[in-house]
């Protein structure tokens, strides 16, 4: 996935010093180091970047700081291209190389976790505006509604203000994601991102098949269902990250006096491992199979569906490999996954607190909505009694084209809102379908019941309204 912006840094890049450092543990040559990275593809645009470090160092035999000095001017990622530059100067200058990669992962860490600080104060005033903007459209449409009934408009106008109306909240919703998009840190399976699909292709065929609101509370249902797998999914991938992180401090301790990977598993499984246990377990049966210890990492990593633990074991996996310092290294990456597990907890919190006032947002919305057609159907059958309409007149609007039109706007502002929590809580876009059915149920419900109460009051006042079939002379 690219970087957000060129500015900007992301966790990847975090990880790819901390590969660097386990490979410099393991005392091996830069221009090996390079080689290596150079076909490392899972770090993207960074190992592209290596890889044209290889080419100019191994193929045509430039020095390694002139190499460099080439590379560097055509990176546009601006904390990488300062990143190479200080450390071919620390190179060049005969540094420690892994003091030097130990300071420029503190610093990195705490740039990150600045940066990802002043984006959630940000964002958390962004989504206020942007729930006010959202609400704001449904009250806009009641106005242009009673103006074209006034003017005897039609409805054909009101057909494309529905249709602006939905690409400004598009439109709004898009920003939001260019802006405050997550990294992705779950790793999905086919099926799942084929069953997330075909719930929202469901819940669509649906609200389309019955246009009302039974039909959309039903899609929501759907959605919710959909959603719930994918929710608890990762509330359980967040515990099983925070048992990981204490797992790898007890294993890379115990490896750097063991020095066996065999007697080390055994060694941590009789502690306290929680959630991790059967994927230890799992690992440990193909340590006894003779499987490779490179694959034993990956498929533990992948099995977890975490791309927190696939990159920190891909990292430990390299220096148990090549013979690097596991004790550093541990410790390195524990801290920078306690960092990003933190940060990670603070966007979630402040998501809640969205979620709710979405909720309430929409329920209102809905309401007025379901008002907004109670009120021109009960004003209709007033003005259509002989004595009224004799004096005063109004443009005749399509009842069931409105309620269409509303509810769409509706279902369409319940999918925006639901990304738009989902972005806030720095969640996936298959974790938004649980936001967006109980955004579409809560639609549903607070549309029916306030088009039923509001009739029903209104027709109540206006019961005994006489019926005159002319009007007398003289008045």
């Amino acid at each position: 996935m690219p970087l957000r912006s060129k500015e900007e840094l992301d966790s990847r890049f975090i990880f790819l010093i901390a590969y660097m450092l386990a490979l410099f543990t393991a005392d091996l040559p830069p221009e090996t180091i390079v080689v290596l990275l150079s076909g490392l593809e899972y770090f993207g645009e960074y190992s592209k970047t290596f890889s044209k470090l290889k080419t100019l160092i191994h193929g045509y035999r430039y020095k390694f700081s002139t190499a460099i000095n080439v590379v560097s001017s055509k990176v546009y990622i601006k904390p990488f291209r300062e990143f190479i530059i200080r450390f071919s100067q620390a190179l060049s200058h005969g540094d420690n190389m892994i003091s030097f990669l130990n300071r420029e992962i503190e610093m990195t860490l705490n740039d990150y976790e600045a940066n990802m600080n002043r984006k959630i104060d940000s964002m958390n005033n962004f989504l206020a505006i942007y729930g006010s903007l959202s609400s704001s459209l449904v009250f806009l449409m009641v106005n242009l509604t009673l103006i074209s009934i006034l003017f005897d408009v039609g409805t054909s106008a009101l057909k494309l203000l529905s249709l602006a109306m939905v690409m400004v909240i598009v439109l709004m919703t898009l920003v939001i994601y260019l802006l405050y998009r997550p990294e992705v840190y779950i790793l999905l399976r086919r099926y799942e991102r084929v069953m997330g699909i075909l719930a929202v292709m469901s819940c669509v065929i649906l609200m389309m098949m019955g246009r009302n609101f039974v039909w959309v509370a039903l899609g929501g249902g759907v959605l919710v269902g959909a959603g719930t797998y994918f929710r608890l999914r990762e509330r359980r991938l967040s515990t099983l990250e925070r048992h990981y992180i204490a797992f790898v401090t007890y294993f890379s301790r115990t490896f750097s006096v063991v020095n066996n990977l065999m007697d080390t598993l055994l060694s941590v499984m009789r502690g306290d491992l929680g959630t991790m246990r059967p994927l230890v377990t799992v690992s440990l049966n193909r340590l006894k199979y003779g499987v490779k210890k490179s694959i034993i990492f990956e498929m533990m990593g992948e099995e977890s569906g975490s791309v927190l633990i696939l990159m920190m074991n891909r990292i430990l996996s390299a220096t148990i490999e090549l013979g690097g310092n596991v004790k550093e290294v541990g410790e390195t990456i524990s801290k920078v996954g306690v960092a990003l597990l933190n940060l990670r907890a603070r966007r979630e919190q402040n998501g809640r607190a969205f979620e709710a006032s979405v909720y309430a947002m929409q329920a209102a919305s809905s309401a007025i909505g379901g008002a907004l057609l109670a009120l021109i159907q009960v004003f209709e059958n007033i003005f259509t009694t002989n004595v009224i309409s004799s004096i005063f007149t109004l443009g005749q609007v399509s009842i069931p084209e409105l309620s269409i039109l509303l509810l769409a706007i509706l279902v369409a502002l319940s999918f925006a809102n639901g990304v738009s929590i989902a972005i806030a809580y720095g969640k996936s876009f298959f974790s938004s379908l649980y936001f967006i059915g109980i955004l579409l149920i809560i639609t549903a419900l607070s549309f029916h019941y306030t088009y039923v109460l509001t009739g029903g009051i209104f027709s109540g006042v206006f019961q005994g309204l006489p019926s005159v079939s002319s009007i007398p002379q003289g008045v």
